[in-house]
């Protein structure tokens, strides 16, 4: 074949080369009083500490390996279509799905408060979509619960207790169904000849003038005496395991619930509380409720009078959840005809307050805040596409996405990259954190070969050290090169910066950001990259943003920031 064969034409870009460095704390945040969602319930944000556990997005634990205390800074109320809300910093992130992404069958993307202001709508359709919580696995702290959940839910919808515990309902399968979930020493009776059919009266089995162990264990919830008005739900059964929660909320239901629509329901209270305790139970489910309110009136002999507050729960449900199990309610149930979306509604300003940010160790870097919402804590590297971090450095800076073990040594490095190289895997980033770490394993892996204690003395001195490193900066590049066109992997290096004045006869000396290296190594670095970037943050009192404006990624000198705008339409 001739050499002239060979010959390509047109674009050939592969994986893109990203070097990446700035200062710590371009972070994003949320008010020490926000709610994070635990395993045993709702704390504030600020009582997180590393080692705790908080609620990811698939209802799983994860561990939180970072807390960064941010300060004072301007937040946003962040509020989604079924009323739920939260608040945040403008660089805090949230993965969404925008109408574009829908329509293209994308996934998605992380993006900051900030970018999401920006086109919040897509013409008439309100453009950003999140994620909902998988159903929430509770740690609970109860071998059992002191009542069958569904039968807790038909005494919250359908119940009252005047002596004995009485449920109204003239449904066949569900009267069926109370006589066989009463506990084991109770029986049911009609509870009036006048409601013959509807009514059933729970008593003690045999009759020995004790109460029904149904109404002891009402009574140990403190729910006997409760008017309409004065029901809840017990906080261990909110928390208690999914299977219970969804078999209570289908007693709720059951009892006093509407199939609205194909996949959605309509339930209603007098009760403040147990409005707020349903719309806690739905979520929690996976599902999505809003309340309204209304003050209804009536006429009594002519007379118009007011009654009750009333409050409206309208709640949809993912395909897997069905929410209701009497005969007449699952005759109308039905997969919902349409998708209703977790799109975000408004961002509005709401004040100044402490802030602070945490990482955690799941897999795809949510966690859940107020209202069961799924919300973000990755980095630059982590937003990438399937990514892989390789660690060279401890601390506080853990890894918030798939992660190698902390590698202490060059050689594990390079058995890391050995290993990305040449066994099967579906990762498509490689993120090594950090190059600065990595450089002081490097001069660590010389000074060894040559039994010196430091760099400075490697091969006599004089500087030589410096120099003969390079061949293991471009051993380790090799295979970088290596993965980006045998693997077709996105290289992503992290590096923190450092200032060094430059120094220009013609011109006013001034301080500028470079990655944290030594210059030899900075130059072979930078010289393989395709773009350097400087995570930063847009400074302006103009803009009276007391939280140091948002963060952008700057191209530094004019040769990089000249290929980075050719090659990734940045501009410099």
């Amino acid at each position: 074949m001739s050499l002239l064969q060979t010959i390509r034409t047109g674009k050939t870009q592969g994986p893109p080369r990203l070097l990446v460095y700035g200062t710590e704390g371009i972070g994003k945040a949320q008010p020490v009083d926000t709610q994070i969602l635990t395993p045993s319930g709702f704390v504030p944000m600020g009582n997180i500490r590393v080692g705790d556990e908080v609620i990811g997005s698939n209802g799983y634990s994860c561990h939180v390996i970072g807390v960064y205390p941010q300060g004072e800074k301007e937040v946003y109320k962040v509020t989604f279509r079924d009323g739920s809300s939260t608040r945040c910093c403008n660089e805090h992130l949230w993965f969404t799905q925008t109408r574009a992404e829908r329509d293209n069958g994308m996934t998605g993307a992380v993006r900051s408060l900030a970018d999401i202001r920006k086109n919040l709508r897509y013409g008439t359709h309100f453009n950003h979509q999140v994620p909902r919580v998988a159903p929430v696995h509770f740690t609970t702290h109860h071998e059992s619960l002191p009542l069958n959940p569904w039968l807790l839910g038909m005494y919250l919808g359908d119940g009252h207790c005047s002596g004995n515990v009485v449920l109204t309902n003239s449904e066949t399968d569900l009267r069926e169904k109370i006589k066989k979930t009463i506990p084991e020493n109770d029986a049911c009776s009609e509870s009036d000849p006048a409601c013959l059919g509807e009514g059933l009266r729970i008593r003690r089995d045999r009759k020995n003038n004790e109460i029904s162990d149904t109404k002891t264990a009402l009574e140990s919830m403190g729910l006997v005496d409760c008017h309409a008005e004065e029901k809840f739900i017990p906080t261990h059964y909110l928390h208690a395991s999914v299977e219970d929660r969804l078999e209570l909320l289908r007693g709720l239901l059951d009892s006093d619930g509407f199939v609205t629509n194909p996949g959605a329901i309509e339930y209603g209270t007098v009760s403040p509380q147990l409005a707020k305790d349903i719309v806690f139970l739905i979520r929690s489910l996976g599902g999505s409720a809003c309340t309204t309110e209304k003050m209804p009136t009536y006429t009594y002999r002519g007379e118009k009078r007011q009654g009750q507050k009333a409050y409206r729960i309208f709640a949809s449900f993912p395909t897997e959840i069905v929410p209701v199990s009497s005969a007449k309610h699952l005759e109308k149930w039905h997969s919902a005809e349409w998708v209703i979306r977790h799109t975000i509604r408004s961002i509005e300003p709401d004040g100044v307050a402490i802030c602070q940010c945490i990482r955690v160790d799941a897999p795809d870097s949510l966690y859940v805040t107020d209202d069961f919402l799924v919300t973000h804590n990755s980095t630059f590297g982590a937003s990438a596409p399937k990514p892989i971090f390789l660690p060279t450095e401890d601390g506080l800076d853990n890894i918030d996405c798939a992660s190698f073990p902390l590698c202490r040594t060059f050689t594990e490095v390079m058995n890391c990259l050995e290993t990305l190289l040449n066994e099967p895997h579906d990762y498509r980033t490689v993120v090594v954190d950090t190059l600065d770490w990595l450089e002081r394993l490097i001069w660590d892996h010389t000074c060894a070969q040559y039994r010196v204690e430091n760099i400075e003395k490697v091969d006599g001195g004089y500087g030589k050290g410096y120099t003969i490193v390079l061949t293991h900066w471009r051993k380790f590049i090799d295979v970088l090169r290596s993965l980006r066109e045998q693997r077709g992997m996105i290289i992503i290096l992290l590096a923190h910066a450092q200032v060094k004045q430059h120094v220009d006869p013609e011109t006013t000396a001034f301080d500028q950001f470079l990655p944290k290296l030594h210059k030899y190594a900075n130059a072979l670095v930078v010289e393989w990259c395709d773009a350097i970037l400087m995570a930063t943050r847009e400074y302006g009192a103009a803009k009276g943003e007391k939280s140091g404006g948002q963060r952008i990624l700057r191209c530094e000198t004019a040769p990089i920031a000249a290929l980075a705008a050719i090659l990734f339409a940045l501009e410099p």
